[in-house]
């Protein structure tokens, strides 16, 4: 049998991941096809992944030493975390390795380094791509900036791309951002997938709801939720503007872990009483399940985004969503569930949500129609299946021409210095 690593790149700060938690979903579902073995940056482990009989190997984690990383903004040092993935893959022990997500792209491209030093075939996942070919404008960096995002994340990423077995792209709009990186390889459409919500208790529910603030019954406005990390490529200020404007009744649920950099004056405002914002902050797995259950309509005015998996998880509760047209968003909704507008445009957010709050019945309509396009569309056991077959083909590719060699990094060395994330 096949013996795959699964190797997911990620800053050890974050406690929610997309891009994590669809890594272990597909690796979990892979686990009936192949021997797979996960290997996580990330500093919490993915629930689903636990409850699993998968398994997984410890990952050391850390930091360069002799810098005072302490005063350093996470998202800075984000960008140079490293782990002894790469030692894992030298041990001789696996046929393969998956990579999936970009950042730290240093550390992404070292792993890749080291695949094709010990002769070892990888393959990548799309995660992120959307965001790291944007990234700079998603910023608004000046040209410093982009000559830094350029070397520390732009370059590293392409590096390992160019010298993959095979790119498994979530959406065949990642296949433009892979051509201008340099691939030249196999490219296969391999996307997301989402498991179908099972049975709940209405009653857990409603305290759920009441817990957070929001009211447990509708009340004849319209009750819209937006889900993802607070960071400037999801577009929550677009959010908070649009909504601002209206003048239909509406709840609107801003669920996800707050950052600094975003300025939430406009939720605290005082408003009607038919009209209201409410900001969670970080949710559990049981009260996202609960939130999608008693919302009307997923809003996601993301600027930059390759194939999210909050988009999957609204629909396959029946959500209908109004998203920005980026990326891989169009491959996942089409008009008979959801609506498109332009990224970063308020105006037209604005409209639609108004023209949505006077049709109830068509949301309804729409939110089954998305629950049935999950179903047949975007399962992980239809996702395991293509990657496997991606898999079988990628052990008989050559590898690609190395990467410029980057610095190694002994994760063991760096938290001996005091620098463990």
């Amino acid at each position: 049998m096949i013996k795959v690593l699964a190797a997911i790149v990620a800053p050890p700060h974050l406690n929610v991941s997309g891009a994590g938690r669809a890594a272990e979903q597909l690796s979990i579902a892979l686990a009936q096809h192949c021997d797979i073995t996960i290997a996580s940056m990330m500093g919490a482990q993915i629930r689903e992944a636990e409850q699993s009989e998968i398994c997984r190997v410890p990952v050391t984690v850390g930091l360069p030493p002799f810098l005072p990383w302490r005063h350093v903004p996470n998202r800075y040092r984000t960008l140079f975390y490293g782990s002894d993935i790469s030692e894992m893959v030298r041990s001789g022990s696996f046929d393969l390795v998956h990579l999936h997500n970009p950042m730290p792209a240093l550390e992404m491209a070292r792993i890749a380094r080291a695949c094709r030093g010990a002769g070892v075939p990888y393959v990548v996942s799309t995660h992120g791509f959307n965001e790291i070919a944007h990234g700079a404008r998603i910023y608004g960096f000046g040209r410093l900036r982009r000559l830094v995002w350029q070397a520390l994340v732009t370059r590293p990423v392409q590096q390992a791309v160019r010298g993959a077995a095979a790119v498994l792209g979530l959406s065949p709009a990642d296949r433009e951002i892979v051509d201008t990186m340099g691939f030249a390889g196999s490219f296969a459409v391999v996307p997301n997938g989402v498991p179908m919500p099972g049975p709940f208790d209405a009653s857990e529910d409603s305290a759920i709801c009441v817990r957070l603030g929001v009211p447990a019954r509708r009340r004849g406005e319209l009750t819209c939720m937006f889900l993802a990390n607070h960071t400037p490529n999801k577009g929550l200020p677009v959010l908070l503007e649009a909504f601002d404007g209206l003048t239909c009744p509406y709840t609107l649920i801003v669920g996800g872990e707050k950052r600094a950099e975003i300025d939430y004056a406009l939720a605290s405002l005082t408003r009607r009483a038919d009209q209201r914002i409410i900001v969670t902050g970080r949710l559990s797995d049981r009260q996202v399940q609960a939130l999608f259950r008693r919302s009307d309509l997923f809003v996601f005015p993301t600027l930059a985004d390759t194939f999210p998996l909050v988009v999957l998880e609204a629909m396959s509760h029946g959500v209908p969503v109004l998203a920005s047209r980026v990326g891989g968003i169009p491959h996942q909704l089409d008009q008979a569930c959801g609506q498109l507008v332009e990224p970063g445009n308020v105006r037209q957010l604005r409209d639609a949500v108004s023209v949505f709050a006077h049709r109830p019945e068509m949301l309804l309509q729409m939110g089954q129609r998305a629950k049935n396009r999950v179903a047949r569309h975007f399962t992980w056991e239809n996702a395991a299946k293509r990657a496997f077959a991606e898999y079988e083909q990628a052990l008989a590719a050559p590898s690609r021409a190395p990467a410029t060699a980057l610095p190694a990094f002994s994760a063991s060395h760096a938290l001996q210095r005091g620098t463990r994330a």
